[in-house]
């Protein structure tokens, strides 16, 4: 991937050698671009093939609605759920396009992020006037030695 940023006023500008934890920045720009372009009120669709265009021209290795499988008691079961990207192997990112969000859309995300064994993700509602405001960003923190 090149080592690049969003500045936030709508552009992305070259930088030096990029951090896993420059990822979820570098996602949200391109959320932001997206919707600065279309706007709100389109189908998820729409905003998840610009936003496929976006990651791809920040050559990203972006997997598309990947099944959610888990480990239940030693099996693997299906949750009958598809993530709709896979960033660059490390982040789980989400689309939605409603008008009214709950704790428990968050919640239901924060699920799929655990199951998935990610430990970055980004939930965001396009169906917003300002994007900030349908941004969900989590990180999953890591287990310490010896805790279950």
């Amino acid at each position: 991937m090149r080592n690049v940023f969003f500045d936030g006023g709508g552009n992305f500008v070259q930088l030096g050698g990029m951090e896993d934890a420059d990822l979820p920045h570098l996602v949200i720009g391109a959320c932001m671009k997206v919707h600065q372009a279309l706007g709100p009120g389109l189908s998820p669709q729409a905003y998840r093939e610009c936003l496929a265009m976006e990651l791809r021209d920040l050559e990203m290795d972006v997997e598309r609605d990947r099944p959610l499988t888990f480990d239940y008691r030693g099996r693997t079961m299906e949750a009958g759920v598809r993530l709709d990207f896979i960033v660059n192997g490390l982040l789980l990112l989400q689309t939605a396009s409603q008008p009214q969000t709950t704790e428990l859309d968050k919640e239901r995300f924060e699920s799929f992020l655990r199951l998935s064994g990610l430990k970055m993700g980004v939930w965001v509602n396009f169906d917003v006037t300002t994007l900030r405001k349908g941004i969900h960003r989590v990180t999953l923190k890591r287990k310490a030695a010896g805790e279950t």
